[in-house]
């Protein structure tokens, strides 16, 4: 598959907490599969138990080992991962891609994984964007 079939085969695809395969994901599970298939990263499994909670969930996320390997960086560039908060969630998580001008793929709990733009995503809520490259 190229890029694209890529990117558009996980757009749509339903929100599922703890999700890792193109059939269900959460956000960590979006990236940690456009990382693997598009960037030939790989990033650990990462589960908890669903009755922790969202909140709880996106804290261990924050703070987890994997984070350390992460090197941020000033500007969105290709492939990075794009850290982002919002009151009703203090941590999320999408990949930036160069395709269409720039835009997040993200998961999200109403819709599932979408393509948004930096604008679309402050539109909504999200704040606090910080971009980083895994290693």
């Amino acid at each position: 598959m190229n890029r694209a079939d890529i990117i558009n085969a996980l757009i749509g695809c339903p929100y599922g907490l703890g999700g890792r395969t193109a059939g269900t994901v959460d956000c960590y599970g979006a990236a940690k599969i456009l990382q693997r298939e598009l960037f030939g990263r790989d990033m650990p499994d990462f589960s908890m138990p669903a009755e922790a909670g969202r909140a709880a969930i996106a804290a261990a996320i924050a703070v987890h080992p994997e984070r350390s390997r992460w090197r941020e960086i000033a500007a969105p560039a290709d492939g990075a991962l794009v850290t982002m908060a919002r009151n009703t969630c203090g941590y999320h998580l999408g990949t930036w891609l160069e395709d269409d001008g720039g835009i997040v793929v993200h998961a999200i709990e109403d819709c599932g994984v979408v393509a948004d733009t930096l604008q679309t995503l402050q539109a909504v809520g999200w704040r606090r964007f910080r971009f980083h490259l895994p290693a």
